[in-house]
């Protein structure tokens, strides 16, 4: 049974009863604190706050009637809960109420009254920093208006699980290996770029997308800055086939490399590198003039991925670029020993210090000593 918990002041009670009303219209059960239908243990711990959470966690959908009290609990517990535990939540205030808030949030000089202050923080809290939708309601119109927004919610939980049916038809084609339509191809797009989907089913539709070549470049962009390891790893490896174009265009190239750039995973670069240089090897060698090769990996895959393609590197601008990025292969600048880095730190901490003038800070090598080099052996 659809469980809806009624959120709100002592001064609710005045629209308790609309709220049953509509509520046993959807066959719905009701939880209110007033009649104690909220869930509860007592015992020498119990709590009204512990009490409230555990309600909120337990129904389905959380409503929240402003009427002109402050409650402390509805809005420092339980909608504080309804939201950290992504609850369907609706937000109601009286409009005479709602109006007072809007004019005193406009006034130069300090709210006097307490409870109108924390009725101006609670509202602007909603309003402007959480952005929910906060629904005005008139004293005679609270029923009309709750069953219509409750009628949307229903609406709308309802087209998730349509989404959910359709992706569900589509996933299963995935594995019968027959050709999709554009239309299911459009869904399989929808699933690989969702950073919520199911992470093998986002990778069948990135395969799925390659074998049909039916990833424009936006979706490949995205792909590319998943959040989720295991889907930008394949999406880089499969980038031959899902990106079309040739030759390929360098603005694309670009962003792919400030991709590679900005990635923590050391994994992303040495995919690129082959990946670029199979769909257009002129243009990757131009684009990775920009590729950071800090990491010997990379600069080990670079090398060899532009070896394997020898033969084909006769143009003299394309001879230039290559050579160039042979050259950063073989520096090894941008390994230095961290400890030759923390060595010289050390020393530009202590060399002005007035007590350190008289003392030795190198060993007998004329490197840093650094306070744990004596116990070397120890390591």
């Amino acid at each position: 049974m659809l469980r809806i918990m009624l959120c709100g002041a002592h001064d609710t009670e005045r629209y308790r009863e609309d709220f049953i009303h509509v509520a046993n219209g959807f066959d719905a059960e009701v939880w209110h604190y007033l009649s104690g239908d909220i869930l509860h243990v007592n015992h020498a711990q119990a709590s009204w706050e512990t009490n409230s959470r555990d309600t909120v966690q337990h129904a389905h959908v959380c409503v929240f009637v402003i009427v002109e009290a402050y409650g402390e609990i509805t809005w420092r517990t339980e909608l504080r809960e309804a939201l950290a535990i992504g609850k369907p939540t609706l937000v109601f205030c009286l409009d005479r109420t709602y109006q007072v808030y809007k004019t005193l949030t406009r006034e130069a000089a300090g709210i006097l009254d307490p409870d109108k202050q924390k009725l101006v923080d609670i509202l602007s809290e909603v309003e402007s920093e959480r952005r929910l939708t906060i629904i005005p309601f008139s004293y005679g119109g609270f029923k009309d208006r709750f069953k219509s927004q409750l009628s949307r919610l229903t609406e709308l939980a309802l087209r998730q699980m349509e989404e959910r049916n359709k992706r569900a038809a589509v996933v299963r084609l995935f594995n019968e290996g027959t050709r999709l339509s554009r239309s299911e191809l459009l869904v399989g797009a929808e699933i690989a770029v969702d950073e919520f989907e199911n992470k093998i089913a986002r990778k069948q539709a990135i395969r799925v997308l390659a074998a049909h070549r039916a990833a424009d470049e936006e979706i490949i962009i995205a792909l590319m800055s998943s959040m989720e390891q295991g889907v930008q790893r394949l999406a880089i490896e499969l980038l031959p086939q899902l990106y079309a174009p040739r030759p390929a265009d360098p603005d694309f190239f670009a962003h792919c490399i400030s991709v590679a750039n900005r990635a923590a995973d050391v994994g992303v670069a040495r995919r690129l590198i082959p990946a670029l240089v199979g769909i257009d090897l002129p243009a990757a060698v131009r684009a990775m003039a920009t590729l950071e090769l800090v990491e010997s990996g990379a600069r080990r895959r670079l090398a060899e991925t532009l070896e394997t393609y020898e033969q084909r590197i006769t143009d003299p601008e394309v001879v230039d670029g290559v050579c160039s990025l042979l050259t950063r292969c073989l520096t090894s600048e941008a390994e230095l020993d961290w400890k030759n880095r923390c060595r010289a730190f050390y020393e530009r901490l202590t060399s002005g210090r007035p007590g350190d003038r008289g003392h030795s800070s190198h060993n007998g090598d004329g490197q840093p000593q650094c306070p744990d080099d004596g116990n070397r052996a120890a390591d």
